[in-house]
């Protein structure tokens, strides 16, 4: 069973067993439930969502996230940088960087609307991906950006 969530800009669906965790530098997080082995250093798979203004174009967008994240990230590997026409998401990147749990697989959707901006990215260590990749797809899918003439 999934379970809507709401930010100011940005609405998506979680499992109704995900948790929101507030976080300072995000506009939503919501992250698996805990199991014994991430309370022991393992890496907790997440959903975050980021949200900023950007006056430029898709191209743009693009050139700035993949930029930001080849030279944020510890030992970054990009694996695709796709088109995503039939969404509201207008490009998907994926890549692995090194992080505190080790290897880390991310998915990341960018969404676009009016000079508004939205990185969804998923986040699981490499050797949780077959258990987690579906469930953080579905999230992912499900975000968008609040219209804002609509409230």
């Amino acid at each position: 069973m999934f379970t809507a969530e709401y930010s100011t800009n940005v609405a998506l669906e979680r499992p109704s067993d995900w948790e929101v965790i507030p976080h300072p530098d995000a506009e939503l997080v919501v992250a698996a439930p805990l199991t014994k082995w991430m309370d022991e250093g393992g890496f907790r798979p997440n959903v975050a969502v980021t949200v900023f203004p950007f006056p430029g174009t898709v191209t743009q967008l693009s050139t700035v996230v993949m930029a930001s994240l080849l030279t944020s990230l510890a030992d970054p590997y990009l694996l695709a940088v796709d088109p995503v026409p039939q969404l509201e998401a207008v490009r998907r990147l994926e890549y692995l960087h090194r992080g505190s749990g080790g290897l880390i697989h991310c998915s990341q959707l960018l969404l676009f609307r009016n000079g508004l901006a939205a990185s969804v990215t998923t986040s699981c260590a490499a050797n949780q991906l077959t258990a987690y990749d579906e469930v953080l797809g579905a999230i992912a899918l499900s975000a968008a950006l609040k219209d804002p003439s609509n409230g």
